[in-house]
Protein backbone atom coordinates (compact mmCIF):
# COMPACT_ATOMS: atom_id res chain seq x y z
CA UNK A 1 0.00 0.00 0.00
CA UNK A 2 2.58 2.60 1.10
CA UNK A 3 5.43 1.84 -1.31
CA UNK A 4 3.46 2.72 -4.47
CA UNK A 5 2.37 5.98 -2.80
CA UNK A 6 5.96 6.76 -1.86
CA UNK A 7 7.21 6.39 -5.45
CA UNK A 8 4.27 8.28 -6.97
CA UNK A 9 2.19 5.40 -8.30
CA UNK A 10 -1.46 4.67 -7.51
CA UNK A 11 -1.91 1.70 -5.17
CA UNK A 12 -4.41 -0.90 -6.36
CA UNK A 13 -5.42 -2.26 -2.96
CA UNK A 14 -7.44 -5.08 -1.47
CA UNK A 15 -7.49 -5.56 2.28
CA UNK A 16 -8.79 -3.81 5.36
CA UNK A 17 -12.10 -1.98 4.80
CA UNK A 18 -10.90 0.78 7.15
CA UNK A 19 -8.09 1.73 4.75
CA UNK A 20 -10.06 4.78 3.59
CA UNK A 21 -9.83 6.23 7.11
CA UNK A 22 -6.05 6.45 6.82
CA UNK A 23 -5.54 7.69 3.27
CA UNK A 24 -4.14 11.21 2.71
CA UNK A 25 -7.13 12.22 0.59
CA UNK A 26 -10.42 10.82 -0.63
CA UNK A 27 -9.01 10.18 -4.10
CA UNK A 28 -5.60 8.54 -3.58
CA UNK A 29 -6.00 4.76 -4.02
CA UNK A 30 -7.95 2.31 -6.17
CA UNK A 31 -9.86 -0.17 -4.01
CA UNK A 32 -10.39 -3.53 -5.69
CA UNK A 33 -13.57 -4.15 -3.69
CA UNK A 34 -15.17 -1.10 -5.34
CA UNK A 35 -15.36 -3.04 -8.60
CA UNK A 36 -17.78 -5.81 -9.49
CA UNK A 37 -15.26 -7.94 -11.37
CA UNK A 38 -11.60 -8.08 -12.44
CA UNK A 39 -12.80 -6.99 -15.90
CA UNK A 40 -14.30 -3.76 -14.49
CA UNK A 41 -11.10 -3.05 -12.58
CA UNK A 42 -8.94 -3.67 -15.66
CA UNK A 43 -11.13 -1.37 -17.76
CA UNK A 44 -10.81 1.40 -15.17
CA UNK A 45 -7.02 1.05 -14.99
CA UNK A 46 -6.91 1.14 -18.80
CA UNK A 47 -9.07 4.29 -18.70
CA UNK A 48 -6.62 5.98 -16.31
CA UNK A 49 -3.72 4.92 -18.51
CA UNK A 50 -5.31 6.76 -21.43
CA UNK A 51 -6.36 9.85 -19.44
CA UNK A 52 -3.49 11.68 -17.76
CA UNK A 53 -5.73 14.28 -16.12
CA UNK A 54 -7.78 11.57 -14.38
CA UNK A 55 -4.62 9.73 -13.34
CA UNK A 56 -3.09 12.89 -11.86
CA UNK A 57 -6.18 13.46 -9.68
CA UNK A 58 -4.97 10.48 -7.62
CA UNK A 59 -1.66 12.27 -6.96
CA UNK A 60 -3.07 15.63 -5.81
CA UNK A 61 -2.34 14.66 -2.20
CA UNK A 62 1.38 15.09 -2.99
CA UNK A 63 0.94 18.84 -3.41
CA UNK A 64 1.67 21.07 -0.35
CA UNK A 65 -2.02 21.31 0.61
CA UNK A 66 -3.09 17.96 -0.83
CA UNK A 67 -3.46 15.98 2.41
CA UNK A 68 -7.07 16.73 3.31
CA UNK A 69 -7.98 13.80 5.57
CA UNK A 70 -8.52 15.54 8.94
CA UNK A 71 -8.82 12.22 10.79
CA UNK A 72 -5.34 11.23 9.58
CA UNK A 73 -3.83 14.65 10.31
CA UNK A 74 -5.28 14.76 13.83
CA UNK A 75 -4.01 11.25 14.63
CA UNK A 76 -0.54 12.15 13.37
CA UNK A 77 -0.54 15.31 15.51
CA UNK A 78 -1.54 13.38 18.65
CA UNK A 79 0.65 10.30 18.25
CA UNK A 80 3.59 9.88 20.60
CA UNK A 81 5.77 7.88 18.19
CA UNK A 82 7.58 8.94 15.06
CA UNK A 83 9.14 7.74 11.82
CA UNK A 84 12.87 8.35 11.21
CA UNK A 85 12.90 10.59 14.29
CA UNK A 86 15.50 9.55 16.87
CA UNK A 87 13.85 11.72 19.54
CA UNK A 88 10.66 9.61 19.43
CA UNK A 89 9.97 5.87 19.85
CA UNK A 90 9.14 3.82 16.76
CA UNK A 91 5.55 2.69 16.26
CA UNK A 92 6.06 -0.73 17.91
CA UNK A 93 7.58 0.76 21.06
CA UNK A 94 4.96 3.50 20.91
CA UNK A 95 2.16 0.93 20.92
CA UNK A 96 3.74 -0.90 23.87
CA UNK A 97 3.90 2.41 25.76
CA UNK A 98 0.26 3.11 24.88
CA UNK A 99 -0.83 -0.27 26.31
CA UNK A 100 1.23 0.27 29.49
CA UNK A 101 -0.09 3.81 29.98
CA UNK A 102 -3.68 2.62 29.59
CA UNK A 103 -3.15 -0.27 32.02
CA UNK A 104 -1.47 1.95 34.64
CA UNK A 105 -4.29 4.49 34.33
CA UNK A 106 -6.83 1.68 34.86
CA UNK A 107 -4.97 0.36 37.93
CA UNK A 108 -4.80 3.87 39.44
CA UNK A 109 -8.52 4.40 38.82
CA UNK A 110 -9.29 1.04 40.49
CA UNK A 111 -7.20 1.98 43.55
CA UNK A 112 -8.92 5.36 43.83
CA UNK A 113 -12.33 3.72 43.48
CA UNK A 114 -11.55 1.28 46.32
CA UNK A 115 -10.14 4.02 48.57
CA UNK A 116 -13.24 6.17 48.02
CA UNK A 117 -15.50 3.24 49.04
CA UNK A 118 -17.69 3.64 45.98
CA UNK A 119 -17.86 7.44 46.07
CA UNK A 120 -15.83 7.71 42.86
CA UNK A 121 -16.79 5.95 39.65
CA UNK A 122 -15.30 2.58 38.81
CA UNK A 123 -12.95 2.71 35.81
CA UNK A 124 -14.55 2.26 32.43
CA UNK A 125 -14.10 -1.23 31.01
CA UNK A 126 -12.07 -1.43 27.80
CA UNK A 127 -12.27 -4.74 25.97
CA UNK A 128 -10.61 -5.29 22.60
CA UNK A 129 -12.93 -6.39 19.83
CA UNK A 130 -12.12 -8.47 16.76
CA UNK A 131 -12.49 -5.29 14.69
CA UNK A 132 -9.47 -3.76 16.46
CA UNK A 133 -6.80 -6.20 15.38
CA UNK A 134 -8.63 -9.31 14.14
CA UNK A 135 -7.98 -10.50 10.62
CA UNK A 136 -9.69 -13.19 8.59
CA UNK A 137 -7.64 -16.07 7.25
CA UNK A 138 -5.74 -14.99 4.10
CA UNK A 139 -7.66 -15.47 0.87
CA UNK A 140 -6.57 -15.00 -2.75
CA UNK A 141 -7.64 -11.82 -4.49
CA UNK A 142 -9.35 -13.87 -7.18
CA UNK A 143 -10.69 -17.42 -7.11
CA UNK A 144 -10.79 -19.83 -4.18
CA UNK A 145 -8.05 -20.96 -1.85
CA UNK A 146 -8.84 -24.57 -2.77
CA UNK A 147 -7.68 -23.82 -6.33
CA UNK A 148 -4.14 -23.02 -5.16
CA UNK A 149 -1.82 -26.09 -5.14
CA UNK A 150 -0.40 -27.14 -1.76
CA UNK A 151 3.22 -26.42 -2.71
CA UNK A 152 2.48 -22.83 -3.71
CA UNK A 153 4.69 -20.29 -1.88
CA UNK A 154 1.76 -17.91 -1.26
CA UNK A 155 -0.23 -20.63 0.47
CA UNK A 156 2.73 -21.80 2.56
CA UNK A 157 3.95 -18.35 3.62
CA UNK A 158 0.74 -16.40 4.28
CA UNK A 159 -1.25 -19.19 5.90
CA UNK A 160 1.68 -20.21 8.11
CA UNK A 161 2.22 -16.59 9.21
CA UNK A 162 -1.49 -16.18 9.91
CA UNK A 163 -1.79 -19.28 12.11
CA UNK A 164 1.46 -18.56 13.95
CA UNK A 165 0.32 -15.01 14.76
CA UNK A 166 -3.08 -16.32 15.86
CA UNK A 167 -1.37 -18.86 18.17
CA UNK A 168 0.83 -16.11 19.61
CA UNK A 169 -2.21 -13.96 20.36
CA UNK A 170 -4.00 -16.86 22.04
CA UNK A 171 -0.88 -17.71 24.05
CA UNK A 172 -0.62 -14.12 25.34
CA UNK A 173 -4.33 -14.13 26.21
CA UNK A 174 -3.89 -17.40 28.10
CA UNK A 175 -0.91 -15.96 30.01
CA UNK A 176 -3.00 -12.95 31.05
CA UNK A 177 -5.88 -15.18 32.19
CA UNK A 178 -3.45 -17.28 34.26
CA UNK A 179 -1.79 -14.17 35.80
CA UNK A 180 1.49 -15.34 34.30
CA UNK A 181 4.29 -12.83 34.89
CA UNK A 182 7.29 -14.80 33.58
CA UNK A 183 7.84 -13.88 29.94
CA UNK A 184 10.14 -16.89 29.50
CA UNK A 185 7.08 -19.15 29.68
CA UNK A 186 5.58 -17.64 26.50
CA UNK A 187 6.82 -20.51 24.33
CA UNK A 188 5.39 -23.07 26.78
CA UNK A 189 1.98 -21.46 26.29
CA UNK A 190 2.58 -21.32 22.53
CA UNK A 191 3.32 -25.05 22.51
CA UNK A 192 0.08 -25.81 24.39
CA UNK A 193 -1.94 -23.71 21.94
CA UNK A 194 -0.26 -25.40 18.97
CA UNK A 195 -0.96 -28.90 20.35
CA UNK A 196 -4.57 -27.97 21.09
CA UNK A 197 -5.11 -26.69 17.54
CA UNK A 198 -3.43 -29.68 15.85
CA UNK A 199 -5.52 -32.12 17.91
CA UNK A 200 -8.72 -30.51 16.58
CA UNK A 201 -7.56 -30.72 12.93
Amino acid sequence: LWRPMHVGAIPVYRGSPSVRDWMPADHSIILIDDFGSPKELAEYIDFLDRNSDEYLKYLKYKSPTGITNQFLLENMRRREWGVNDMSLPNYLNGFECFVCDRENARLNAERNHKKAHGKSLAPEVHIAQTTHMGCPSPAPGYGNIEDIPDGDSWKEMWLQDYWQSLDQGEALTSMIHHNETHQGKFWDYMHKIFLKRTQHN
